[in-house]
């Protein structure tokens, strides 16, 4: 409840109406205010004699401290509180106090009562000549006169009922407001469990995929070590280089297909042998560069989530530009570090970043891939940190494109 505001738990607009009805009933005027006495209803059934006082000068402040007289007084005793006013009308702060807290007040009256020895407080601030010139025009007295009449009772009972229909209004638009929190959270916890069911989902069709095309690992470093030996004997420089940085990516994926975890350090080593290959194909028209201090190396992040987002950056981005950048590098937050990829190439609208992050982006026979990478890497990273650390993506056409993960600062051991 710490924290939260008169309006950010109930219908201003139920409350209106019933304010509204109330004075209509009572015959009494009313407003609502927060706990600095700022309205949040309209004026209910306002008097033409306030309505007129107000507009004069230095008199619209002595109805403002007026009514924070009588709403002070109604917050520290908790109870309603009948005061009269410096012009001599009779008035009401109801205070509105939820668990404790005291959120705000209702004032209603700009009555006079008969009774002329109503043992009720006054406001005894000094009046400015210029609301005693003006109480002392004919004008002033002649709207006093058509001030409603009521009694003690009157009051009373006013004051009980207008305390007794604020605080049901304010329970009611608490639970409501906390209906409306749960329904969020529950929302918030069904998307995790989809994407947690999905990546499950899409685990097992990976394993199947992997029984399916089976290959013994064995059998495919001998092969790589055949070529590899047939290259260099060949003279065959780049091919050597490429096989040597193929069977070590080989390695890195068959020694942690298990692991869920691993650290920076390690996909950054993965990562720079990929780069080095795509270096070989595409020549000078790849650059790259890696910023990590070693202390952010050491922290934990899901296996081969990197190598999509730099793969997305050479396929979408700098794959159309004439000389292509690509930037890995961290920054530290109090609790996290970010580790981003950031490019020099083509960018992506808005619209393009949305449905990547839905999973329904479709290129076309021009786009060397369709998103699923990063799709896998947003879902895996929801998997393992939750839903506030999936991908995020930043890009504009033409100013290339930066794609940030937020890793906890926990030190693998």
């Amino acid at each position: 409840m710490k924290g939260l505001g008169l309006k950010d738990i109930i219908d201003v607009e139920t409350l209106q109406k019933i304010q509204d009805n109330f004075s209509e009933v009572t015959k009494l005027a009313a407003v609502t205010v927060d706990y600095i006495g700022q309205p949040i209803t309209k004026y209910s059934n306002f008097s033409k004699f306030c309505t007129r006082f107000r507009e004069i000068g230095a008199c619209k402040e002595h109805c403002y401290e007026s009514d924070a007289f009588g709403g002070l007084r109604a917050a520290r005793s908790g109870k309603p509180s009948i005061y009269q006013c410096h012009a001599g009308l009779f008035d009401m702060a109801v205070p509105i106090i939820f668990e404790g807290q005291f959120l705000g007040s209702i004032l209603a009256g700009q009555v006079k009562i008969k009774d002329e020895h109503i043992p009720y407080p006054k406001n005894d601030s000094a009046v400015s000549e210029e609301a005693k010139a003006f109480l002392e025009t004919q004008e002033a007295k002649e709207l006093l006169d058509d001030v409603f009449v009521t009694d003690d009772e009157h009051m009373r009972n006013s004051a009980n009922l207008l305390s007794i229909m604020g605080n049901y209004v304010v329970k009611s638009g608490f639970a409501a407001y906390m209906q409306k929190e749960l329904n969020e959270k529950n929302e918030k916890l069904i998307s995790e469990m989809q994407v947690r069911m999905s990546l499950e989902r899409s685990l097992r069709d990976a394993e199947l995929k992997a029984l399916k095309s089976q290959v013994n690992p064995h059998f495919l470093f001998n092969a790589l070590n055949t070529i590899s030996n047939l290259s260099i004997l060949e003279n065959a420089d780049k091919t050597t280089e490429v096989i040597y940085h193929l069977s070590d990516m080989l390695r890195y994926t068959i020694k942690n297909e298990m692991n869920h975890m691993v650290t920076v350090a390690q996909e950054l080593e993965y990562v720079l042998k990929y780069l080095e290959i795509q270096k070989i194909r595409m020549g000078d028209k790849l650059h790259f560069s890696m910023e990590i201090p070693e202390e952010h190396k050491q922290l934990n992040m899901p296996f081969m989530i990197l190598q999509p987002i730099v793969n997305n950056a050479i396929d979408h981005g700098i794959y159309h530009v004439e000389e292509g950048k690509i930037r890995i590098f961290t920054e530290e937050l109090e609790k996290f570090v970010l580790l981003s990829v950031e490019d020099n190439g083509v960018g992506m609208d808005q619209e393009t970043i949305r449905k990547i992050t839905e999973g329904s982006y479709d290129g076309g026979e021009k786009v060397l891939s369709n998103g699923i990478g990063l799709m896998n890497s947003d879902k895996r990273l929801i998997h393992q940190f939750g839903s506030e650390h999936r991908l995020q993506i930043q890009s504009f056409p033409g100013k290339g494109t930066r794609i940030t993960i937020k890793i906890p600062k926990q030190v693998s051991t």
